[in-house]
């Protein structure tokens, strides 16, 4: 993480882990006025938006301005490539109280050339009669079925054997995706070349209220990854089964084969991911819940776990080990 983006994602962090005493001494008032103002959240996360949406004379219309070209160059880019499909892969468990708003973000995409493909992993509520009913009203959803449940790593792994698009992208059955994220990860992979796309996340209730995860407000959201089916699937292959962390074992990978001047980080928030204790990450660590933030510590040994597949990762670097993943079936 560069200094930048650290001073814009977790500025408490900037401040108290500065090398100047001065720094950080400014930290704790410029934290507390930062804190009571929204617009200057927003101005971190998002500057175009954030002065849009404060109806500033003037500076308004020309940020709007700004947006409404950068969404054409985006738009011409996509035409320029034939507006590729993508496939969303969902995973999906038990996930009756949350898929069908997460198939709604989806389907309200300004970028309509999807293939959605949802996973069952064996659920054993009544996920799959949400995901038909949805079915009925958009033939871009697609229903597969595991035989067994058998995790998150195995129900992706699948959807990524049957997917049809020429792109990937993911999204977990209790996440939402902004409504331009197709669009705006796929054109900007495309503008630059890049092979790897990734956009920022933030933490929310049920109920859609923020929550700070660790001092965060957003962070890097790996699980958010877009990229070409056909070289990343030919050149890695598949997940890794593990308890957690499967899609950052994928992604740094990835990196390993590819590079980094490959990936491409759009600081921009285009998922929103509900906290939940008893989810896949926050039960596998010491997690406690307060009024608008979680601090979160990931279980030694979890850890341990996916640093030892990281570790893998140099003997690809050294060309001594295969990247390459087979499917596994269940």
């Amino acid at each position: 993480m560069t200094k930048f983006s650290k001073f814009r994602s977790h500025p408490s962090a900037f401040f108290a882990d500065s090398d100047f005493r001065t720094v950080r001494n400014l930290g704790p008032p410029l934290i507390a006025a930062l804190d009571k103002s929204e617009f200057l959240q927003g101005l971190l996360e998002s500057p175009a938006s954030a002065v849009v949406e404060a109806s500033i004379p003037g500076l308004s219309c020309l940020a709007k301005s700004m947006q409404d070209r950068a969404r054409n160059r985006r738009r011409v880019t996509l035409a320029r490539a034939d507006w590729p499909k993508v496939s969303v892969i969902m995973a999906a468990y038990n996930a009756e109280a949350t898929i069908g708003r997460s198939l709604t973000s989806l389907l309200k995409q300004t970028y309509s050339q999807l293939e959605i493909l949802v996973v069952d992993d064996a659920s054993r509520d009544e996920t799959v009669r949400v995901v038909e009913q949805i079915r009925k009203g958009d033939d871009r959803v697609r229903l597969l079925m595991c035989e067994k449940n058998g995790g998150a790593a195995t129900a992706r792994n699948l959807g990524l054997r049957e997917s049809q698009g020429e792109y990937i992208a993911f999204l977990d059955a209790d996440d939402s995706a902004a409504p331009e994220r197709i669009e705006w990860q796929l054109s900007s992979l495309l503008q630059i070349g890049a092979l790897v796309s990734v956009c920022n996340s933030k933490r929310v209730t049920r109920d859609g209220d923020r929550l700070r995860v660790n001092g965060r407000r957003f962070s890097k959201a790996v699980i958010s990854m877009l990229f070409p089916r056909d070289p990343v699937l030919a050149e890695i292959g598949y997940m890794l089964k593990l308890t957690i962390g499967e899609d950052s074992e994928y992604f740094q990978r990835a990196i390993a084969v590819f590079g980094k001047n490959k990936v491409n980080h759009l600081f921009e928030t285009l998922l929103s991911q509900e906290f939940s204790p008893g989810s896949l990450l926050f039960s596998h660590g010491t997690t406690s819940r307060m009024a608008d933030r979680v601090e979160y510590q990931q279980a030694d040994e979890m850890k341990m776990a996916l640093d030892e597949a990281l570790k893998l990762h140099e003997g690809i670097r050294q060309g001594t080990r295969s990247p390459y993943v087979p499917f596994a079936g269940f």
